[in-house]
């Protein structure tokens, strides 16, 4: 059974480790608003030339890029982890009176919520700077950003399960954020993709967060719309908690940054 004291323990180590050094932080909140700056002019004929008239670009960019900057979490949630190892805490982590359970949730329940910080400032910003227009529930974007979110800091949590290295586990989470922001119509709207990307899309978070963000963004949904996407992503979350589950040995050594 979780203690919530001793989750709370956890959970307060951590926050302590990220005011150590708020770069990490400054980064998820300011890259994707200068990408903004110079991404929205382009996306604007390609999302006209797509059949969304009247767009301005906002509707593809922001959600786009506060899509691809959410996946910083994912090497957060490594370097939680691989910090540990480097500086030869993680016995003494182990050693502790906290369940495996309360340490693996007190590591990733602080960047989760960070993540949805994240996504907050960023779509505030398209609101007010980028002049997006959310034509249908604001409301709906919640569960959404929270699914999505968890899935990210679960499948951070299944590289570091995976991933024997601080290097291996960074290299997988940089390439995950590339390659899926790609892939998922993130970095470019899934209408104009080629077909055989489309066709994997899917197996994708980004394609789903996407997917409900355009629901919401361009055909005005409601709770509705964002269903389906925030079903697959909780799917997709117990299947990377199922790979860290079967994967994690809390006693194996692994080589972090020292």
């Amino acid at each position: 059974m979780i203690s919530f004291q001793r989750l709370g323990v956890v959970m307060a180590h951590e926050l302590r480790m990220t005011s150590r050094d708020w770069s990490p932080v400054a980064v998820m909140l300011i890259f994707p608003v200068i990408s903004m700056a110079f991404l929205k002019p382009a996306f604007q004929p390609a999302l006209q030339q797509a059949g969304y008239k009247g767009a301005n670009g906002a509707e593809q960019v922001v959600p786009g890029q506060a899509v691809i900057a959410a996946f910083f979490v994912v090497s957060l949630v490594v370097f939680a982890f691989f910090t540990e190892y480097g500086g030869s805490t993680w016995d003494r982590l182990r050693a502790s009176r906290a369940a495996s359970i309360e340490i693996v949730l007190g590591k990733t329940l602080p960047r989760i919520g960070l993540t949805v910080v994240q996504f907050v400032v960023v779509l505030v910003a398209g609101v007010l700077i980028f002049d997006l227009n959310i034509r249908g529930s604001v409301v709906a974007l919640a569960p959404l950003v929270v699914a999505f979110s968890i899935c990210l800091a679960f499948l951070g949590v299944a590289a570091v399960a995976l991933c024997r290295t601080a290097q291996q586990a960074n290299a997988f989470s940089i390439v995950g954020m590339v390659l899926f922001g790609a892939i998922g119509g993130a970095l470019v709207p899934y209408d104009v993709l080629p077909g055989w990307a489309k066709s994997i899309a899917p197996v994708t978070p980004t394609y789903w967060a996407m997917r409900g963000f355009r629901s919401v963004i361009f055909d005005a949904e409601g709770l509705g719309g964002v269903l389906a996407p925030v079903g697959a992503l909780l799917g997709m979350t117990m299947l990377f908690a199922l790979v860290a589950l079967s994967r994690f040995r809390f006693d194996q050594q692994k080589i972090g940054w020292g």
